[in-house]
């Protein structure tokens, strides 16, 4: 029988150095890649891609009870296509709940996203750090035996699952990491680790390590504001609430630039821009951006009627 990398699954080999699984000696546990970036936060690339159809073909032809994790400030309408096309028995886990803002209760945040989404199943919180609810996620594992832990790149599979087993999985910020399903096993039950669902469009590596902080500005529509490579501002006065990394600059400008691209926001509408976060917008305006193709708007999770 083949052995696998206890790191990404993928099976391991000592023939070829350009494929996936290498390792120099079949006696190790991680294959060179998981190694290096275990050691070194070094990543090598990797051929080995799965497409987001045939992943999710394999986990509902699995049939296990799937845990399928997003972060809170990743939450949008592909990736909830995605979880709503998983048949069988399923939770959403919103994680890294230790980030979410102290201002924003955990009750009422699960019950938004809910209506939002349309989701009928239990949205449950938890944290890989903290501990919040890692024993209910045991209950469930000792109650269904068999669970797929599945989510986008980056959702925090492999750290949850190091928290709830001792395992070898590895941690990494960059796609790709796990490469096929892994099996761990914990007190009582089977964990499988999958590989990640890939966004199709998304700003990669804002990931942040503590707990946000809201910032609100009270934007005069003379104005735009500038973070990262984008430019938003609204036609009208307005208050804009960012939920994102707080090492990322926000910088107020007067307006002197074309910043073409509209789009109508109710009030208390969430824009979303993928892969790092959201902006609360209180009022209804029309809201002048830069770049559409990362974007996109929901009644707001936060709390507040969208109107």
């Amino acid at each position: 029988m083949s052995k696998v990398c206890s790191g990404c699954g993928t099976v391991l080999q000592n023939t070829d150095l350009h494929l996936e699984g290498y390792t120099p000696d079949l006696k190790n546990d991680l294959c060179q890649r998981c190694f290096k970036i275990k050691h070194y936060g070094v990543n090598l690339p990797t051929s080995k891609v799965i497409r987001n159809e045939d992943l999710l073909a394999k986990i509902n032809k699995r049939q296990h009870m799937v845990f399928f994790l997003v972060d809170f400030l990743n939450i949008y309408q592909e990736i909830i296509d995605v979880y709503q096309k998983i048949n069988g028995p399923k939770i959403l886990v919103i994680t890294k709940s230790d980030l979410i803002p102290r201002n924003i209760k955990k009750e009422k945040l699960g019950d938004n996203i809910k209506r939002v989404y349309g989701i009928k199943e239990d949205v449950l919180m938890v944290s890989a750090q903290t501990g919040e609810n890692i024993n209910l996620i045991r209950d469930l594992i000792n109650k269904h035996q068999k669970v797929d832990i599945v989510g986008f790149t980056n959702a925090g599979k492999s750290s949850l699952i190091n928290r709830l087993a001792i395992s070898n999985l590895t941690v990494s910020k960059d796609a790709n990491t796990t490469l096929d399903f892994v099996e761990i096993k914990p007190a009582d039950g089977l964990i499988y680790d999958s590989p990640g669902f890939m966004p199709t469009d998304f700003v990669d590596g804002m990931i942040p390590r503590k707990k946000i902080k809201p910032i609100v500005y009270q934007l005069k529509s003379k104005y735009y504001l500038a973070f990262l490579n984008f430019k938003i501002k609204s036609d009208i006065d307005n208050n804009l609430v960012f939920y994102l990394n707080q090492n990322i600059a926000i910088n107020k400008r007067k307006m002197g630039e074309d910043l073409s691209q509209q789009i109508k926001v109710k009030a208390n509408s969430d824009i979303i821009i993928k892969g790092v976060g959201f902006i609360l917008v209180k009022k209804a305006c029309t809201i002048n951006i830069n770049d559409l193709k990362y974007v996109e708007v929901r009644p707001t999770i936060i709390g507040g009627t969208n109107e």
